[in-house]
């Protein structure tokens, strides 16, 4: 497998799976033995799902799966263990050619476990000092990077300043080649704060909240592009959502978003049996309204199963059917929560087979996207046509 990345670009190419990812916008194409072959899997994750904090959130959101709001214990994930997933998962090696000898080569996660010696190393090059410092031979060259797919890390958060390392873990990911997006509530966003994020995040997602409008107008006016408006759709928003649209063309803050962004809703956390799905019908309302607006839309890939079903009888909208992504749990992504536990994705978490995860900061993170329980849950998704083994109501 041949792994090339610059700035602007990563690409991996081999015989079985093949992969371009650009930087910039988040594009990206993906095929197999051929460009009419999709491959099943990814050989490790092209995105990390990570939960940074769980716990009291001043959103308190009626339809959080994550159960945070007014509770009084909170979990934040340390920079410590965060750099481990990190590596762990991106499988970042650095690699060395001594004078006279074939490459070495010393993964990055092992290399965190060794006494604290790399306890303060930041930056690629703090890892390459460090290692230098007791090195008594000669060598020709010594680089880092990822041998791993991984190029974006979507970050789940309570409020902004609930885990004191998240910027910090952003820039992170940035020295190391990886794209932090994350989303949050709106609320706690200061000029200052968002000037720091536009320097280190790629998207922004904004729960539609009170503050969502503010916020939208005060990231965009940073300079940043993929700014959207999250909107978890179920029967008692319904409503709601035509408004939104109206919005994004007449109200001023939302003159430079990118998208809307539907939300399957999941029976999960706070909001288990709280809502109902809407049917077909409705949203194929909201995306033809949509469209009549000229509202730019996207959704989840839970979606996935109804946008098909509402394009398939419109020749023009089945034109788009080739960017839908179904549910890539597994196969394409993976979820961490801040205990460092692997689930195939947020929802699973606490449910069904998933009911316990898998520790990823004792072991090879290769083992674990390898896993039998891993294995157990995509051959369900492959067999249901990658829609949702978990919560039988996303058809």
């Amino acid at each position: 497998m041949l792994i090339k990345e610059n700035e602007k670009v990563k690409a991996v190419s081999s015989n079985f799976y093949n992969y371009i990812f650009k930087k910039e916008n988040g594009t990206f194409l993906r095929w197999g033995k051929s460009l009419n072959d999709d491959p099943i899997m990814a050989p490790l994750p092209e995105i990390l799902d990570l939960e940074i904090s769980q716990g009291k959130c001043s959103g308190k959101c009626p339809e959080c799966y994550k159960c945070n709001g007014d509770v009084n214990k909170t979990i934040n994930l340390s920079f410590k263990d965060f750099r481990k997933i990190f590596h762990n998962v991106a499988n970042t090696v650095l690699e060395v050619k001594y004078k006279n000898q074939e490459p070495y080569f010393n993964s990055l996660f092992h290399m965190l476990e060794i006494d604290n010696f790399y306890d303060d190393c930041l930056t690629k090059n703090d890892f390459i000092k460090r290692f230098c410092l007791n090195i008594d031979k000669e060598i020709e060259y010594i680089k880092i990077y990822n041998k791993g797919m991984l190029t974006q890390i979507a970050f789940g958060i309570c409020d902004l300043d609930t885990n004191p390392d998240f910027l910090k873990m952003m820039k992170y990911c940035r020295e190391f080649d990886v794209i932090p997006n994350f989303t949050f509530n709106g609320n706690g966003l200061t000029n200052e704060l968002a000037e720091e994020i536009s320097k280190v995040a790629g998207a922004v997602a904004i729960s539609n909240h009170k503050n969502t409008y503010d916020c939208v107008k005060t990231l965009t006016d940073k300079g940043m592009k993929q700014i959207n408006i999250h909107f978890i759709v179920h029967d008692k928003s319904y409503d709601s959502i035509f408004k939104l649209i109206d919005d994004i063309k007449t109200d001023s803050r939302l003159e430079k978003l990118n998208a809307l962004v539907l939300l399957r809703y999941k029976p999960k956390g706070n909001n288990r049996d709280k809502f109902k799905q809407i049917t077909l019908e409705q949203y194929k309302n909201i995306i033809n309204y949509s469209i009549q607006k000229g509202v730019s839309i996207g959704f989840d890939s839970c979606s996935a199963p109804l946008y098909l079903q509402v394009v398939k009888d419109n020749p023009e909208l089945k034109k788009t059917e080739i960017f839908v992504e179904p549910c890539e749990s597994s196969l394409f992504s993976s979820y961490i929560n801040c205990k460092g536990e692997f689930y195939a994705c947020s929802f699973c978490e606490g449910e069904g087979m998933w009911k316990t995860g898998i520790n990823v900061l004792n072991q090879d993170f290769k083992d674990v996207w390898n896993n039998t329980q891993a294995n157990k849950f995509r051959e369900k998704l492959l067999k249901n046509n990658r829609r949702c083994p978990m919560f039988g109501g996303l058809k």
